[in-house]
């Protein structure tokens, strides 16, 4: 079933919300107590009186430093070029992303670089930013009304239906399989509205030690303040694969919505499949991928693997899909990176703090990879995908020493679509 196309009037809708976001987001909120936390650097001034960039900054901003006025991970990864070791082997060909990072995502070291800590957008990729600072107040079992202002918001959507209800496992699966912008908008208003969610990511941002990063929406649609850089984005992926429930909603292939109806109206059932499934079942070892797009981030890409008791994590920021697709490069650098022979010295360290994995609640199903496997059996369409998941997974339980978790509700979407130029996906 497509999805409905709503204009461009939900832009100007919500541009007020986006103005205070950015207000709220302008000061990176404080840590743990007695914490001192580095200002962010200085951001692109608007260059015209749009919302939002429309085209990449052809000059991307330099990163911040830490508190102690260090470079972040080491003074090397201020290098706006390659950052290699004396004795790395050539990289693969076909890269095009502007600025990337490879890491060992248990040991921190940082194995290769390009430009690691510029600033540029993270479209969609920033959702696991997201994910990372509302799962705690969420359950998944918890239900939610979806709100006319959350179903307007721009960009991909899953079709979420006004005045209907879905658990926060729904519309955590939307999120983190076909990027749903209006499911990022609903678990905004479930965590106290979209500002003081903003505010969160900051300051989750800001304890990671992601100095670089500066966020004003939940969805990661373009602001013009809204940046981040590869060596942050590497920071909030290796929190995210140490967060089972969150692995477990990124690894679905696919999922489906019940018959929904409210007095906006009625919305038969449909599915969808994992937009990055690609990656998830053809890469030896993976464990979790996110993409994003907008016009003035360009492709971006995030992705880990597990292989022979090692993590690695990839992200590629400003970077293009031809002529080697996004899943291939980020496959093709991973690959080189388990290569690498033990004497190639780490050109830096992931820094900062790693935070622990959270228990499930009393409200949440038990976290074992046998529950895991039943409950996955519930969100996931009977078709003959459900087996390639749940074969996945539960190796990942073990890995990640903690089971897997989702809750007690059917998850789905309909397909996302564009719905105005500055587009993300």
């Amino acid at each position: 079933m497509p999805v409905p196309v709503r204009g461009q009037q939900a832009r100007s809708r919500g541009a007020a919300g986006l103005a205070l976001a950015a207000l709220t987001s302008l000061t990176v909120l404080a840590g743990p107590a007695g914490a001192a936390l580095a200002d962010p650097p200085a951001a692109p001034k608007p260059t015209s009186a749009e919302i939002s960039p429309g085209a990449p900054d052809p000059h991307p901003p330099a990163g911040g430093l830490a508190p102690d006025g260090s470079v972040p991970g080491g003074p090397r990864l201020a290098g706006r070029g390659l950052v290699l070791a004396a004795k790395a082997p050539a990289l693969p060909q076909g890269i095009r992303a502007q600025a990337w990072i490879l890491a060992d995502l248990d040991s921190g070291a940082v194995l290769a670089a390009r430009d690691p800590h510029g600033r540029y957008q993270p479209a969609s990729i920033l959702k696991l930013l997201t994910a990372l600072s509302v799962a705690p107040a969420l359950p998944g079992r918890r239900v939610v009304t979806v709100s006319p202002a959350a179903v307007e918001t721009e960009g991909s959507a899953v079709g979420l239906l006004a005045g209907a209800r879905y658990s926060v496992d729904q519309l955590f699966a939307a999120l983190l399989l076909v990027s749903a912008n209006d499911a990022a908008a609903a678990l905004a208003e479930a965590n106290g509205g979209v500002a003081r969610t903003v505010a969160g990511m900051n300051a989750a941002a800001a304890r990671l030690g992601a100095y670089d990063t500066v966020v004003q929406t939940p969805s990661g649609l373009d602001g013009w303040q809204q940046l981040t850089s590869a060596y942050d984005m590497a920071l909030i992926l290796r929190a995210f694969v140490n967060q089972p429930r969150l692995v477990a909603y990124d690894r679905l292939p696919s999922a489906s919505y019940p018959p929904k109806s409210s007095r906006y109206g009625r919305v038969g059932a449909y599915q969808f499949t994992n937009q990055s499934r690609n990656f998830l079942a053809t890469v030896p070892g993976a464990l979790v991928v996110k993409s994003g797009f907008t016009d003035a981030a360009r492709h971006t890409y995030l992705a880990a693997t597990q292989r022979h008791g090692r993590r690695l994590g990839v992200v590629l920021l400003r970077n293009e899909r031809q002529p080697v697709d996004q899943y291939q490069q980020a496959r093709s650098l991973l690959d080189w990176g388990y290569a690498l022979k033990p004497g190639v010295k780490p050109v830096g360290t992931l820094a900062g703090r790693l935070p622990a994995v959270r228990p499930v609640g009393a409200t949440d199903r038990a976290a074992t990879p046998a529950t895991a496997a039943a409950v996955l059996a519930q969100l996931a369409p009977a078709h003959r995908g459900l087996r390639w998941a749940l074969a996945a997974l539960l190796p990942v339980s073990a890995l990640i020493g903690g089971g897997l978790w989702l809750g007690n509700a059917t998850a789905g979407a309909r397909p996302a679509t564009r719905r105005r130029a500055r587009r993300l996906r």
